[in-house]
């Protein structure tokens, strides 16, 4: 019985720690990603030059700037992007960044969203174009 409440008063006193540590200066919690989304819509049409369009969703505890980065699989990382979050009316905080992405050959590729000061990954979503019907451009990938 004493081993029982000695394990509910130390669970009870690690657990209060770990948000006091949540706490920022003055009792306000501080920023945190509790949720982190990635979709692109792949051009609808086999014909390149075409445009994808990529946009994440992060999602926080309170209003504020989150860093994100966008990263191709086996590729280049880019960003920071800054997302501003903000109240959605139903107790959550979220921002969008959204970014339209020009393809002038074909690509089957993989990206996610990363907020490394947060420690959140994204889903990887794919981004596949087969660019049969050429049109000109040159160049694989424009931002």
């Amino acid at each position: 019985m004493k081993a029982t409440l000695f394990a509910a008063i130390a669970f009870a006193a690690v657990a209060g720690h770990a948000q006091a540590l949540d706490l920022q200066q003055g009792g306000s919690p501080k920023l945190k990603v509790t949720k982190l989304q990635m979709g692109i819509k792949s051009p609808a049409t086999n014909a390149c030059p075409a445009d994808a369009q990529l946009k994440a969703w992060v999602f926080t505890n309170k209003e504020g700037s989150v860093p994100i980065y966008i990263a191709r699989d086996g590729g280049n990382v880019s960003g920071p992007y800054m997302v501003q979050t903000k109240a959605t009316g139903n107790g959550t905080f979220m921002g969008v960044y959204s970014r339209t992405l020009s393809i002038h050959q074909a690509i089957d590729t993989m990206y996610r969203a990363s907020a490394p000061q947060h420690k959140k990954l994204s889903n990887w979503v794919p981004l596949k174009a087969s660019c049969k019907i050429g049109l000109g451009g040159g160049g694989i990938l424009q931002n």
